[in-house]
């Protein structure tokens, strides 16, 4: 049986392993501020429709997100997983948590974005099961509304599937937090047999909003069908069944260590 451990971040200084995730999020910040702005879109809010997240329900006090990511797409590994006081993992619906982090409030995010999940849909024997593509937004309120109310597009990850498999590699960047502008993630996505694109958006939230996501630290699950993660899974039995209707991206949030100046 595989037992994780979740224990509190450690105190004072940083492991190499995250001063190399730092920096490549501080280098990567500039451009991504650059290039949301370039891929500024229209989007129409009244086609889209709320994006189901999922949440690892214990993920918040895991230390390393990467290194637990990483570990959830391993199906023989994640099969017979507990927390370490004897509790399944399960996913929980992120609408229902009960609040967000309010000390995140006011504080830059890292986003790391890892890929497909669950690793058992994923097998070549059941792509015809899989969305034909999948891409993956960050939506920023326009700086100028007075002017226009385009939001900022940054186009965080895709994936492809006919003729081939397509995904686009894991990536990480940075949020920077606002009460006032929080995380908005929007997912464009043609379903496995063809039909019409499907939008799919969410945002957070730190209060009790009905139906919107809550904002933790910890690792999330983006839906590509509107009806997934209404009811809590057992990691366990996703890492043996993998319904494709539970096809999700992986991705986690936490907060983004700057150093001192």
């Amino acid at each position: 049986m595989n037992t994780l451990r979740a224990r509190p971040e450690p105190k004072g200084g940083l492991r190499r392993r995250d001063v190399f995730a730092l920096f490549s999020t501080l280098a990567l910040t500039p451009w991504f501020s650059d290039l949301a702005f370039a891929q500024s879109l229209l989007t129409d809010a009244a086609v889209a429709r709320p994006l189901p997240a999922g949440f690892l329900d214990g993920s918040r006090e895991v230390p390393d997100l990467r290194d637990l990511a990483s570990w959830l797409r391993q199906p023989v590994l994640a099969q017979g997983a507990r927390w370490e006081d004897g509790s399944s993992l399960r996913i929980v619906p992120a609408a229902e948590l009960f609040q967000g982090d309010t000390e995140l409030i006011g504080r830059p995010l890292r986003l790391r974005i890892d890929g497909l999940y669950p690793p058992a849909a994923l097998v070549q024997k059941r792509w015809k099961e899989l969305p034909l593509s999948i891409d993956l937004d960050l939506l920023f309120p326009s700086p100028d509304p007075a002017f226009s109310k385009e939001p900022l597009r940054f186009q965080a990850w895709s994936f492809r599937r006919k003729a081939g498999w397509n995904p686009s590699p894991p990536i990480r960047f940075n949020f920077p937090l606002d009460w006032q502008v929080l995380p908005v993630i929007e997912m464009r996505i043609v379903p496995a047999g063809g039909a019409a694109p499907v939008t799919l958006r969410t945002g957070f939230t730190f209060d009790d909003e009905p139906g919107v996501p809550r904002l933790q630290r910890g690792v999330y699950l983006l839906g590509t069908q509107p009806n997934a993660w209404r009811s809590p899974v057992d990691i366990a039995t996703l890492a043996r069944r993998a319904p494709a209707e539970l096809v999700s991206v992986l991705m986690s949030i936490e907060p983004a260590e700057v150093p001192a100046e």
